[in-house]
């Protein structure tokens, strides 16, 4: 088993690095599915695949409301 693998090591380097591309261009080209669905869980091991974890992509969850920041209304004095 071994010697069948040393003997088609280019050809089993060729297919692994086939696989990263065809999931990095699936991941790079589709939105992100919400993760609760199972579209969204094949889609994380399609992430993986692509070896595109952690924060190189974004989650699918929907964007929390964004805080709002009043603005300071005043005057800057110049201390010396």
């Amino acid at each position: 088993m071994i010697d069948i693998l040393v003997a088609h090591k280019a050809e089993l380097i060729d297919a692994v690095l086939s696989l990263i591309v065809v999931a990095s261009v699936v991941v790079a080209g589709t939105k992100t599915p919400d993760p609760s669905t199972w579209l969204g869980k094949v889609y994380k091991v399609v992430e993986w695949a692509a070896l595109t974890f952690g924060r190189a992509k974004e989650t699918g969850e929907p964007v929390k409301e964004k805080i709002e920041v009043k603005e300071v209304v005043g005057t800057t004095e110049k201390v010396d």
